[in-house]
């Protein structure tokens, strides 16, 4: 039922857990893909060593945990496609749980799940919910986590797979593209992944361009219409999604001052400007750089921009 996809990039001190808690599930279909990104930490001999035939093992030169994913994807025998990092775990019910929603819900294309980096849920009964009107949440929380999600495969065979230009969100990119593609997923509340947070050069710590991130491609005008074909979400729906969340997520952005002149772009693309936001970003560059550093100030800005969508922008 599940082909897990493992990339693989010097984790080799978290590997064999991840690993170890697939082997563990206690719904036992499924195969595990590990991608090794070009590992020089001996990570993919660890696998070999004392997995064996447990575990496909597929090698290619460094070319970044998109490609790794996507290649794994092409090797994937079964029907829905389960995402797992290499410094992540699962709970033992984990796929069990999912399996169980995919059986009540069998028209959902998308499966989120709760996650954590503390405790997991114990012997956990299966809550969830759908995510009925996703794009009216995403604005702020785009509730899915790679290791904590999974897609039917269909996806990738009739859409583009994970945007290798992009360092930052390329996850988001494909939950956005494929809730318009599949409609509104479910999502489960039990707490079932854990989120390792050990690797002091997670992707999520450190800054970059603006092109490396969705921003600019989710303002792309055929981003909408490439992507929907189940989903319910209208084009003004999603415009609206579209303004709200490149506002609440630009912001990230100053930190390099090489952004400035797409930050503008991004700013002159967005298809709704809400002028009580856009005068605040349409401040001089160097102004709003120092004050993006202030965790401070940032928050104050973020619950500016919530207060204004609830009871103004509404």
């Amino acid at each position: 039922m599940f082909s897990i996809i493992i990339p693989l990039y010097n984790k080799a001190p978290y590997i064999q857990r991840a690993i170890d808690s697939v082997l563990n599930q206690r719904f036992k279909e499924f195969e595990i893909i590990v991608v090794n990104d070009g590992s020089t930490d001996g990570g993919e001999n660890l696998v070999r060593e004392n997995y064996g035939d447990q575990v496909n093992l597929l090698n290619q030169t460094n070319q970044g945990v998109s490609s790794a994913r996507n290649k794994g994807i092409t090797q994937a025998k079964f029907p829905w496609i389960a995402f797992l990092d290499a410094d992540d775990y699962w709970h033992p019910d984990y796929l069990k749980l999912v399996a169980q929603t995919i059986h009540k819900n069998p028209n959902k294309g998308i499966i989120g799940c709760h996650y954590s980096s503390g405790a997991l849920s114990i012997e956990p009964q299966l809550a969830y919910f759908c995510l009925d009107q996703y794009f009216k949440q995403a604005i702020y929380n785009t509730r899915f986590f790679t290791s904590a999600t999974c897609l039917k495969k269909s996806f990738f065979e009739q859409k583009d797979g994970f945007d290798s230009n992009l360092k930052l969100g390329e996850d988001i990119d494909v939950w956005f593209r494929a809730s318009l593609f599949f409609g509104d997923g479910m999502y489960i509340k039990n707490t079932l992944v854990y989120y390792g947070q050990e690797d002091d050069f997670a992707a999520t710590k450190k800054h970059y361009a603006i092109e490396q991130t969705p921003i600019l491609k989710l303002l792309e005008q055929n981003y909408y219409t490439n992507s929907k074909d189940q989903s319910d979400c209208t084009l003004d729906t999603f415009q609206v999604f579209q303004s709200k969340w490149v506002y609440f997520n630009l912001l990230l952005m100053y930190y390099l001052s090489e952004n400035k002149s797409k930050i503008q772009i991004a700013l002159k693309n967005i298809p709704i400007k809400y002028s009580l936001i856009h005068s605040v970003y349409s401040l001089p560059f160097p102004l709003l750089g120092k004050i993006f550093r202030s965790k401070v100030l940032v928050r104050l800005f973020r619950n500016y921009m919530k207060f204004c969508f609830r009871y103004i922008y509404t």
